[in-house]
């Protein structure tokens, strides 16, 4: 089987493709294109026309690349620029339409975990606490874990592209301009000081772009191996003022490409080992798309992490487990009856947001569907994509009361579909007690502008309460003009 991971970084795009063997995945192809996307905002955060364009055609290229793969093998993430991208959205669907798959986008969080996944894969095994270091082009991660597992994380905004762009804008590197680029980046780290010192990690390692860019110029500067340490920064540091001006940077060991980014890259570096206490540095390999991959092959292998998070925040906001299965099982059925060729990845969505249903009662169970969208638009959730929580959130706004909180998300038919499968779950499980369903059948007219929900007469005569809040349903239906109506046979 082969599995297929797209970054759509701040600086670089990334597409790798690898093949599943057994517990392993062996790189087949890889293919990177610079675009620094961190750097194509117009004065109102939004990405340019321009910049939209030279990342449309590298998407398109990747489409060829990954070849037809099933969507359910690839997986395409945004990361810190999409994240800050004020026309995002609009973006969004003109890259997955040329890409050919969809695209989330991580939180900051969820980047910082899928890093040091990545990274943990390619590294010798050891029991040691290890600090991993992604530098990017808007955003740098910090992870302390050990084994395979990252234990504490944290992304902070800013990046080799963005520091770059700020402090090094005209060309010109002079020693003031580095002290200023430095200090404002420490400044953006020092919350984090007290996780990330050099007592809370054995051993540290850099990844990405920006730390292999250091590391192969150390290299080809006979300094080192690959190890890079607060001696050899010096020396680049001295290099860098040497030169005097991007346009003069031809370091041994740099490529081209690095070349207008190695001095806000520096600058992000110097900050990352005066932050943590760094003495010594190595390389790895892998980082975020080999994450992905092996998030991918869990999902494949039925370790899917979106599971454990969603039982993790059940049990930490203390909702019954019964009754969430209890409607997760009546909002999949539902879904298939309004929708009989769904998805299977749609119908996941929709049963983990039926599961949290109720992580809004941990606040209050007054308008508890209201904290719950807050919760899970919010939470930390490994596995999810931000794109995912946001989705699942506006379902779970939507379960309940009035639906013009929802008339936006109601614009398309699928959704319309998942909110109305959701509504229709509560409602049943109303009694908090398992049951099946009755007899039901749910059928559209030939324009889909009315759909009829048929039940068994006498279910429905036993059970009152819920004959009249189907009819409350019509009604919310109603005011958002869909048309809705509840017979009996």
């Amino acid at each position: 089987m082969l599995l297929g991971a797209v970054d759509l970084g701040s600086n670089s795009f990334r597409v790798e493709i690898g093949r599943v063997d057994g517990d392993r995945i062996v790189t087949q192809s890889y293919w990177k294109e610079t675009i620094r996307m961190a750097a194509g905002f117009d004065k109102n955060g939004a990405l340019t026309p321009e910049m939209q364009e030279k990342a449309l055609a590298a998407l398109s290229r990747f489409h060829e690349k990954l070849a037809g793969l099933p969507a359910t093998q690839v997986r395409a993430v945004g990361t810190q620029a999409l994240r800050e991208a004020a026309n995002s959205s609009e973006f969004l669907p003109k890259a997955e339409a040329a890409l050919g798959y969809p695209i989330g986008i991580l939180s900051g969080h969820e980047e910082a975990r899928l890093v040091f996944k990545g990274c943990a894969r390619t590294l010798p095994p050891s029991d040691k606490r290890r600090l991993v270091v992604d530098i990017g082009g808007a955003s740098t991660e910090f992870v302390v874990g050990q084994d395979l597992e990252a234990q504490e994380y944290e992304s902070y905004h800013v990046g080799c592209v963005n520091t770059s762009m700020k402090f090094f804008a005209d060309g010109v590197i002079t020693a003031e301009k580095l002290d200023k680029a430095i200090v404002a980046c420490c400044a953006e780290f020092s919350e984090g000081e007290h996780k990330f010192n050099d007592t809370k990690f054995d051993e540290a390692y850099g990844s990405a772009g920006t730390f292999g860019a250091v590391s192969d110029i150390c290299v080809a500067q006979g300094w080192s191996d690959g190890e890079v340490t607060p001696e050899h920064l010096e020396k680049i540091r001295a290099l860098l003022l040497r030169a005097g001006n991007i346009n003069n940077i031809q370091f041994p060991g740099l490529k081209p490409d690095r070349r207008e980014v190695i001095a806000g890259g520096y600058a992000v570096l110097t900050a990352v080992y005066r932050t943590a206490g760094i003495k010594s540095m190595r390389p790895a390999s892998g980082a975020l798309r080999v994450g992905l991959l092996y998030e991918q092959l869990g999902i494949v292998q039925n370790r899917d992490t979106r599971d454990i998070s969603v039982d993790a925040i059940i049990r930490t906001c203390g909702v019954s487990r019964e009754q969430a299965d209890i409607v997760a099982g009546y909002a999949v059925e539902f879904l298939r009856m309004l929708d009989p060729g769904i998805d299977p990845a749609a119908l996941k969505r929709l049963r983990w947001a039926a599961l949290m249903h109720e992580v809004g009662t941990t606040i209050s169970t007054s308008r508890y569907h209201r904290h719950g969208e807050y919760i899970v638009s919010n939470a930390d959730l490994p596995g999810f994509t931000r794109t995912d929580q946001q989705y699942m959130a506006k379902l779970i706004l939507a379960q309940r009361g009035g639906l013009g909180k929802a008339e936006d998300f109601l614009k398309s038919q699928a959704n319309t579909r998942q909110v109305l499968a959701m509504r229709l779950a509560v409602i049943f499980a109303h009694a908090r007690k398992p049951a099946p369903l009755p007899l039901i059948t749910i059928t559209r007219s030939l324009n889909n502008s009315v759909l009829n929900i048929a039940i068994d007469r006498t279910w429905l005569e036993q059970h009152p309460l819920t004959a009249y809040m189907l009819q409350q349903e019509a009604d919310d239906w109603k005011k958002v003009g869909r048309v809705i109506t509840v017979t009996t046979f």
